[in-house]
């Protein structure tokens, strides 16, 4: 691809980026993405052909900043549930969530407006990272049939997870925004949130 379509390319997506966050996935609008990005907007159906196909190969870019992390975790013997899970989530939040702020509550706002967009959201995430998911996966299973936590599909496990942990997040965000945090004390409660959503997640799965 040459230097000026990579540009090109790079714009639509920020400016994609911003009008999700903005307004949501059914709001964002193709023609306002085109006016954001300056762009025709026919270009923005040459490139992705659809609003999902935008949306989708933005949510891939994200999820793939974490593949290194999820690596170097899965590289690592005799990790317990309860260690993979302190580490997925010590990687999304330095890879995804701190680097945009926006970013768990949009999720939140996604995954309660429709089923649709969960699936998406679910799907997409999957596909990014399918081969350490399946990893995820077998622990959560072999330890259900061990006892240790309650049967419970993986896509519900993958929704606890998320829907935690963006709700307090999306909370802080919002005092942030209307109080003007500093960024100090913004950390502590991040940090307090942290540990306290592991503890909602463990006795949420426990038997």
């Amino acid at each position: 691809m040459k230097d000026n379509e990579q540009n090109t390319e790079q714009t639509i997506l920020e400016a994609a980026e911003a009008e999700f966050m903005e307004k949501g996935y059914a709001n964002a609008k193709m023609l306002s993405i085109a006016r954001r990005a300056g762009v025709a907007h026919s270009m923005l159906h040459y490139y992705y052909r659809s609003k999902e196909n935008l949306f989708q190969t933005i949510l891939m870019k994200k999820m793939q900043l974490m593949i290194p992390a999820y690596n170097e975790l899965f590289g690592q013997e005799n990790l317990s549930l309860e260690d993979v899970l302190r580490h997925l989530r010590d990687a999304r939040d330095r890879f995804l969530w701190s680097q945009n702020p926006q970013m768990p509550y949009f999720m939140l706002t996604e995954i309660l407006s429709s089923k649709k967009n969960r699936g998406m959201l679910i799907a997409t995430l999957e596909q990014a990272v399918s081969d350490r998911l399946g990893r995820v996966k077998q622990m959560l299973q072999a330890e259900i049939e061990k006892g240790n936590i309650r049967p419970i599909s993986f896509e519900d496990f993958m929704m606890l997870l998320i829907t935690i942990d963006a709700s307090s997040l999306s909370a802080i965000s919002i005092c942030r925004d209307v109080h003007g945090l500093d960024t100090a004390l913004l950390t502590r409660l991040q940090e307090s949130y942290r540990e306290h959503n592991m503890q909602l997640i463990l006795d949420a799965l426990r038997p």
